[in-house]
């Protein structure tokens, strides 16, 4: 009989369906929650990511051509931060550092994750991270207009409204390209008055607050809203270039009569073009070839009629006698025609100022002290760059569709518009420079 009992017993497996069912939900329960956690997981990973980018991005956005700064690293860890993640904070490690020679930067983010479920499986907390490198890449541009001061120290020192570019009164300056300006000023373009800007699109290390009162405005087209403000610096395309000092002065004060074919060469203390009259009745042309001006000014008045071809103008001084560096002033009325050599040292430049011309705080447009104007007007044609990478310019001329003129770069150091202007730059086979914009590129 017992054993009878014992063998049912045995046989009897009712209950052993339940058992397994239990087993079965344990487990079936547990995986789930596996599944719950690793999904966590890897959205905190995406998270991470997303704020890696950020943040490595805004490190080379903040160095710009500076390098490896502490500033910058500082930046992008303060991206992170906001973004939710700090080092010490809910078991998150970011690391920021650089790349020397490369100035890139790299952001990585690690947290250990929560274990709700994971803990059945796992003995201890596994870690998500996320890496991003970003640099600076330079992209060719439209650019035609740069203005390369880079902080305006000496005019907000002066208390002169701190800006490296401007217009005022009822200036119009209309660009078929872009313009930038390096200055770091919230005023670093001042578009007062009824002055208006229109170009293709507009890049500011700084700002265009801060302009004068008026109803002056700054527009892109044909791309709406396309002005960028806190950009790195552009760089001067002819930073490169120089040229080889002359040793003997050609002419000396030189004033030629009308009707003048000039042939390159040394012009100690100023060349002079046209009387003080009008009527164009001046006419003069220029043989190809560089024209170096030692001191005083290169002047081309309002009688005068100037054309050349693969010409530029190397404005110097501090030798041959000469204590002071030359400028240049195109005088309104003036028609002047003036295309730029297609190669060599100066291909692509009529003008070529020295770097090391002085820079006056005081030098603007409109207390009449512009160090070097050129204020042709719509008689203004010239084909290539002009180029005062330290002093400052006043500007009022034209360009045209075709012929001198269609291709036209202006780059100072300071820059003042007056008149109505109309700037293109179809530079194709000139020999003008490239302007690149430098933006910051994700490269991991």
């Amino acid at each position: 009989m017992p054993g009878t009992l014992f063998g049912r017993l045995a046989a009897d497996q009712r209950g052993l369906t339940a058992v397994i069912t239990g087993l079965a939900l344990t487990i079936l329960a547990g995986s789930a929650g596996l599944a719950v956690d690793i999904a966590s997981w890897l959205n905190a990973t995406r998270g991470m990511q997303a704020a890696a980018d950020q943040a490595a991005y805004s490190g080379a956005y903040s160095a710009g051509t500076g390098g490896c700064t502490n500033t910058a690293k500082t930046q992008a860890k303060g991206v992170a931060a906001a973004r939710g993640y700090t080092t010490g904070v809910n078991s998150t490690v970011v690391l920021v550092t650089c790349n020397a020679s490369t100035s890139a930067f790299t952001v990585w983010i690690g947290q250990a994750q929560p274990m709700w479920f994971a803990s059945l499986f796992l003995s201890s907390a596994p870690t998500a991270s996320a890496r991003a490198t970003a640099q600076l890449a330079s992209k060719v541009s439209d650019v035609c207009i740069l203005a390369l001061d880079g902080t305006n120290f000496a005019t907000m020192q002066a208390g002169i409204n701190p800006d490296a570019a401007e217009l005022t009164g009822n200036t119009t300056l209309n660009l078929h390209c872009g313009i930038a300006v390096d200055s770091s000023s919230l005023a670093a373009f001042a578009v007062g008055g009824h002055a208006s800007v229109t170009a293709t699109d507009i890049y500011i290390v700084g700002d265009d607050q801060g302009s004068p009162a008026g109803s002056g405005t700054l527009t892109t087209s044909p791309i709406a809203n396309n002005i960028f403000r806190y950009q790195p610096i552009v760089e001067d395309p002819y930073l490169g270039r120089n040229f080889t000092p002359p040793l003997s002065c050609t002419q000396t004060n030189y004033s030629p009569a009308g009707g003048t074919t000039l042939s390159p060469g040394t012009f100690c203390n100023g060349l002079t073009l046209g009387s003080n009259g009008g009527g164009h009745s001046d006419n003069f042309t220029l043989n190809a070839g560089v024209y170096y001006i030692v001191g005083g000014s290169l002047k081309i008045n309002a009688s005068a009629n100037v054309t050349g071809t693969g010409v530029t103008f190397v404005l110097t001084g501090n030798t041959l006698g000469q204590s002071g560096y030359a400028t240049a002033t195109i005088n309104g009325n003036s028609t002047v025609s003036l295309t730029a050599p297609t190669s060599g040292p100066t291909g692509g430049m009529v003008f070529f100022q020295d770097r090391n011309a002085p820079f006056s705080s005081n030098s603007t447009c409109g207390n009449g002290n512009a160090q070097n104007k050129l204020n042709g007007g719509s008689g203004q044609l010239i084909t290539g760059a002009l180029y005062f990478p330290n002093q400052s310019v006043c500007f009022n001329g034209n360009s045209s569709l075709t012929g001198a003129g269609q291709c036209t770069q202006i780059i100072a150091r300071t820059l003042d518009f007056t008149g109505n202007s109309d700037v293109k730059l179809s530079c194709a086979g000139t020999g003008v420079a490239n302007i690149a914009i430098n933006t910051p590129q994700l490269i991991k």
